[in-house]
């Protein structure tokens, strides 16, 4: 509901209570002491009850007509005039004709002859029709008469000076309006709450703003104030409890974004949480929110490999190399295959990765190349793929001892053969 509307609301809703007022003030007064006669005449005492008898039925339009000749008449005493303006200017915003229902009423507070409820009533009014005109110091200034006149502000009094004060970037004076407002309330208000936060979080007063953020996601739990929170708890190293609210957030199904999943995935990760990680990116990539990336293809495969899924893993890192420009995830894949000791699988992945090219450390892939033939008895292709891999400063070393195992392996292969005893 927009600021607009609630003006409109609030000032029909106390268009009787003004009404009431100006005529039942006869009663009151002659209880009182004053030197101000709140006595309507005959005539517009007339007119006012005809207005409040239209405004019963909505009909603000005609009881507009009823009031506007009044409004000309420079003849009335000040209470009639006054009551008349007031009168006017709220038949006027229960139309949203919000720029002459001020200047009414202005009119009527600058006459100044109103009792004092009524008085207050129009302060309060007013300042709600300049704070929807954004005319926020004129607003601060007819609120604040307004407390100084009122024995118990209200909530929402202090919840409009708050808005006020925060558009005039008066962040102090703010700050103490929003604290009030909070405290004033009967429960817990998301609106006030939520200004609060924000000015809360301007004044940089960071453990105030947690608090505030624990009431409103207890309260009213929603996306916004569930991602706020795990942010400020990071922000105060309370790592834990950031990730326990980013996960009842996904639990909500309120992590519908790429960006949301994957660095929620990515603290699991970081907090030694693998499984967790990889069932998040892999129900993100089932419900089409997480593209089949190499990078998240990647990440899914980093998280079962944490797991020690490693079955599971082959097929994201499969497709992963599938996609990748370069061959750097066939060798990964094969790393796989070779801890199963899956020696075909393995060098499938390593030609496919030679293949492709563009390794960081072409020696590697032949090394393991090798190392794959050389298990599963293939000596000639374990011998050419060694040879390959001694060409490499990083891996020269390692294929020469290889290449020891390949010429010891040949050569019982050959005295086994002639029937010779590869013992002597």
């Amino acid at each position: 509901m927009t600021l607009r509307r609630l003006v409109s609301i609030a000032l029909c809703v106390s268009f009787v209570f003004v009404i009431a007022t100006a005529l039942g003030a006869r009663a009151e007064e002659k209880e009182k002491v004053s030197k101000k006669n709140f006595v309507p005449s005959e005539a517009v005492g007339r007119r006012l009850l005809k207005v409040s008898e239209l405004a019963e039925k909505e009909n603000y339009a005609e009881a507009e007509a009823v009031l506007e000749p009044l409004t000309r008449n420079t003849r009335l005493n000040k209470f009639d005039r006054a009551s008349v303006f007031q009168s006017y200017g709220l038949m006027l915003a229960a139309q949203e004709k919000y720029k002459p229902a001020t200047a009414a009423f202005e009119t009527a507070l600058g006459i100044d002859y109103l009792p004092d409820a009524a008085m207050q009533s129009l302060r309060y009014n007013l300042a709600q029709m300049h704070l929807a005109e954004e005319n926020f110091p004129r607003a601060i200034a007819l609120l604040e008469e307004w407390r100084r006149n009122e024995e118990k502000p209200n909530a929402q009094a202090e919840f409009l000076l708050t808005l006020a004060y925060a558009q005039t970037e008066q962040w102090d004076k703010a700050l103490e309006h929003g604290r009030a407002a909070v405290a004033l309330s009967d429960k817990p208000v998301e609106q006030r709450l939520g200004m609060l936060l924000a000015i809360e979080f301007q004044n940089n007063n960071l453990p105030e703003s947690l608090a505030l953020l624990e009431q409103l996601v207890r309260h009213f739990p929603k996306k916004r104030y569930m991602m706020q929170l795990a942010a400020a708890y990071s922000t105060l190293d309370e790592e834990s409890r950031s990730l326990a609210v980013l996960g009842l957030a996904e639990q909500q199904g309120w992590l519908d974004h790429e960006s949301e999943i994957l660095h929620l995935a990515q603290r699991y990760a970081s907090e030694d949480l693998p499984w967790p990680a990889a069932n998040l990116v892999r129900r993100g990539m089932k419900a089409g929110i997480v593209t089949r990336s190499v990078e998240n293809l990647e990440l899914l495969s980093n998280a079962l490999l944490a797991a020690r899924e490693y079955k599971k893993a082959i097929r994201p890192l499969s497709d992963a190399a599938e996609l990748s420009p370069n061959g750097d995830l066939y060798v990964r894949l094969a790393q796989v295959h070779i801890e199963d000791e899956s020696w075909s699988e393995a060098r499938a992945a390593l030609d496919a990765a030679i293949a492709k090219g563009g390794l960081d450390s072409p020696g590697n892939a032949y090394l393991l190349l090798g190392i794959s033939n050389y298990n599963d008895d293939r000596l000639k292709p374990a011998r050419k793929a060694f040879s390959r891999a001694l060409t490499d400063d990083d891996t020269s070393s390692s294929a020469e001892r290889w290449l020891e195992y390949v010429e010891r392996a040949e050569s019982e292969r050959e005295q086994e053969s002639s029937g010779a005893d590869p013992r002597t």
